[in-house]
């Protein structure tokens, strides 16, 4: 979309939208109003999360903004400001427990050589599962022990930190070590990481509680928020908050 730096996510939500909200997309411009929005939420929220009703919601509204400061088409009102969303669920609160990440990681070595380091990248160093994914190996630096993300969810660069664990699960990729980390698709890794979990017991757990695990293991391991942020790519500091769930155990024994 000219204007706005758009993700892959924000030109595939633009695209289904455009393909498949054939009755929404009907509407011009000009004449869409809440009315319109509402009926359409009300029809999606049956389908997906309302945080992903949101974000389709903020990509409509992303459009008017461009189109309103940049194209001068004559709109003057953004039909999704003020709009009343749905109503996000409270924040996961999923810990792995011990033992837990011994034993996807062993399942997943049986499984597929390379969700397992895919499973080590995401608890080591909070990485999102699309960052995981499109990791080439010309952006990691085994010496300096980082990886770059030239482009993040956020629309900016990001070198994270590797630690030793990190990098010994590199050496599990299978060769060559050239171009993409991973020959998986973002799909494909989605559905061997729930393989993995199902055949260890633990349906119920996410991809992205994994980043859930590493920022809280960073704090636990004395890390101060603006370095957690540094590692994580939080722009917002409070968004770290519903990161940060540690343990009372933890906690108990610094309090002696």
């Amino acid at each position: 979309m000219p204007g706005k730096r758009s993700s892959e996510w924000d030109r595939r939500t633009l695209q289904r939208l455009l393909k498949k909200e054939k009755k929404l997309c009907s509407v011009p411009a000009a004449q869409l109003n809440k009315s319109h929005l509402a009926e359409w939420r009300d029809r999606r929220i049956t389908e997906v999360l309302g945080s992903s009703v949101g974000r389709e919601l903020d990509a409509i509204s992303a459009v008017y903004r461009v189109a309103i400061d940049e194209w001068e088409m004559g709109l003057t009102v953004n039909p999704v400001r003020g709009f009343r969303r749905p109503k996000l669920p409270l924040p996961r609160d999923v810990r792995l427990m011990a033992g837990d990440d011994e034993r996807l990681i062993e399942k997943a070595l049986d499984f597929n050589r390379e969700i397992a380091p895919a499973i080590v990248l995401a608890i080591e160093t909070a990485m999102r599962q699309g960052e995981i994914a499109k990791l080439r190996w010309e952006h990691i630096d085994l010496e300096a022990r980082t990886a770059l993300l030239p482009m993040t969810k956020n629309g900016t660069s990001r070198k994270v930190p590797l630690s030793s664990r990190a990098i010994e699960a590199l050496t599990w990729c299978p060769p060559p070590h050239k171009g993409r980390v991973f020959k998986l698709t973002q799909s494909a890794m989605r559905y061997a990481f729930c393989r993995v979990r199902d055949e260890c017991g633990l349906g119920t757990l996410h991809f992205h509680d994994l980043r859930h695990e590493a920022a809280s293991r960073l704090f636990e391991k004395g890390l101060n928020v603006m370095e957690v942020a540094t590692i994580t790519g939080h722009k917002n500091l409070k968004h770290l908050q519903r990161y940060t769930h540690l343990r009372a155990e933890d906690l108990a024994l610094k309090l002696g």
